[in-house]
């Protein structure tokens, strides 16, 4: 038997995702577009030395010809992608696109290297910013992903990085439900807006 906690969490995630699910090839890319133009005067992504992305998948905030931009510019900073690895995501460090490869759920992936990873040390030592996927968020930068836990135990590994969650508009709910071990955005970036804490 699910626990209630798990059913109420599937129905938000479903409704929500039947928003973003509806919105067309052409809408999506013009208001992932949007986003980004936002990312990209955000103070903290400006500084960032790292940049840790996720490759988007189904009907996800794009991120692919952002991904392509970064890793073109000569701003220097340094392009990670998650690679799932059991119950885990681990980051790996990408130089082109040409280095992803589909992986878990046909989502694209780099490679495992140990030499490509970003450690601890890594986080300590730069400043790190990071794209977060899902599949809905509040205004108190709570965030449900997709029932995996995936970037909520990432992050709590990392707790120096900031998050910023990448969304469409039609997936900002009113509340969501948020347990103990759920990691909070320090902002979620819409096509209209970026949410801090409280606004």
């Amino acid at each position: 038997m699910e626990s209630k906690s798990v059913v109420h969490k599937q129905s938000i995630r479903n409704k929500y995702l039947s928003y973003r699910n509806n919105l067309s090839m052409k809408e999506r890319l013009s208001k992932s577009m949007k986003i980004w133009e936002r990312l990209k005067k955000v103070k903290d992504f400006q500084k960032a030395d790292i940049v840790l992305v996720y490759m988007d998948y189904r009907s996800e905030v794009m991120t692919t010809g952002l991904v392509e931009e970064l890793l073109l510019s000569e701003n220097s900073k340094r392009i990670f992608a998650p690679t799932v690895e059991g119950m885990d995501i681990a980051f790996y460090e990408i130089y082109s696109l040409s280095d992803l490869h589909s992986g878990y759920q046909g989502i694209r992936e780099p490679e495992s290297d140990p030499e490509k990873m970003f450690t601890e040390e890594l986080d300590k030592g730069n400043k790190c910013f990071l794209l977060m996927p899902g599949s809905v968020f509040d205004r108190d930068l709570g965030r449900l992903g997709y029932g995996k836990g995936f970037y909520d135990r990432f992050l709590h590994k990392f707790p120096n990085v900031v998050k910023a969650g990448l969304a469409f508009g039609c997936q900002i709910a009113g509340q969501v439900p948020v347990e103990e071990q759920d990691v909070r955005a320090d902002m979620i970036i819409t096509e209209n807006e970026i949410i801090h804490k409280g606004v």
